[in-house]
This record gives C-alpha cells, sequence and structure tokens, in this order.
C-alpha cells in the first residue's frame, strides 16, 4: 500500500468516524430537546434537526471529493 493510499483510507476513515459521532450527538440533542418543557419550539427542533443534516451532507460531500481525488491520483481505481 503507498502512503497516498494509506493516507486516503485514513481520512476515509476518520469521516465514517465523524459521520458516527454526528449521528450520536443528533440523537441525544433530539432527546434532549424533547425532555425540555417550554423552552423549544418547533421551529428550533427543525432548525437542529435541518442543522445535523446539512453536516451529514457535508460529510457526504467531503467523501464523495476524497474519492474523486483517490480516483485522479491513482491511489483508488476509476469507478
Amino acid at each position: 500500500m503507498s502512503m497516498g493510499e494509506v493516507s486516503i483510507a485514513a481520512v476515509f476513515e476518520h469521516l465514517r468516524l465523524l459521520r458516527e459521532k454526528v449521528s450520536a450527538l443528533a440523537a441525544s440533542e433530539e432527546n434532549q430537546v424533547r425532555t425540555l418543557k417550554g423552552h423549544q419550539t418547533p421551529d428550533t427542533q427543525e432548525a437542529i434537526h435541518l442543522s445535523f443534516a446539512k453536516l451529514q451532507d457535508q460529510i457526504e460531500s467531503m467523501e464523495e471529493t476524497l474519492a474523486t481525488i483517490a480516483e485522479a491520483t491513482g491511489e483508488i481505481p476509476k469507478s
């Protein structure tokens, strides 16, 4: 395995772990919002949900960009 392949694999692993951590944080925040009484509005709940969805979309975008770089540099075969 080349140094580039190792680095790319490491970044993919970091992104996978980041996705898991964001999902866990989103679940935790959603549970916390449900337990608060009178302080949260549906708009706030929706904003939190949309923010976490946006984070997941951005992680996906980073994964796609990394895959493009890996393909362009020959580190992984083109799909």
